[in-house]
């Protein structure tokens, strides 16, 4: 092989590599970016779900209070404090929002729980070993089962934050199969 082929080839190898260093690059730019825009969305959802469960449970208290005032309301007709035209209207109208309420609460329920699930799939997608290190995963686990022992937490809670350890050490288990030879 003469020199000049041998420079040619240099040439394009280092150009060939060079385009794949940039292009690998972009990649580790845009994951860094992907994992730090996830983790403030699981941060935010944190923060936020206590509020969104109390309006549930607002949500769930108005239907109850209204099915309360359907009940009430065909107790009266029953003792006849009410003429049956004044229930079937009223009645009518309550089973409307009865109905229309509960509907609203089906459809937000199925909502949070669709974004907690994808709030949790990109948080776990994006678990790095730098950040799971920063963890003593067995001693958390001790911590949430003590917790749990002294009531300190409900079982939601517990089971939610199980569930999170749980993807926390299989995601580790599986970033110690593979190495990376670079800097992320």
């Amino acid at each position: 092989m003469s020199l000049d082929v041998a420079y040619l080839a240099l040439g394009e190898l280092e150009k060939l590599l060079s385009q794949y260093d940039e292009r690998l690059k972009g990649i580790e730019d845009t994951w860094r970016a992907f994992v730090e825009s996830a983790s403030r969305a699981k941060a935010g959802w944190d923060a936020d779900l206590p509020k969104i469960k109390v309006r549930i449970d607002q949500l769930k208290n108005v239907v109850e209070s209204l099915k309360r005032e359907l009940e009430l309301l065909l107790a009266k007709r029953e003792l006849g404090l009410i003429p049956e035209k004044d229930y079937l209207d009223l009645s009518t109208e309550l089973q409307k929002k009865i109905e229309e309420y509960q509907e609203k609460l089906n459809a937000l329920t199925q909502k949070v729980s669709e974004i907690e699930g994808r709030v949790l799939y990109f948080w776990s997608r994006a678990l790095t070993k730098e950040y799971l290190a920063k963890f003593d995963l067995v001693e958390l686990e001790k911590k949430i089962e003590e917790a749990k022992a002294a009531g300190k937490i409900d079982d939601e809670t517990y089971t939610k934050i199980k569930h999170e350890i749980s993807i926390m050490k299989h995601t580790w288990e599986l970033l110690n199969l593979i190495t990376y030879p670079g800097k992320a």
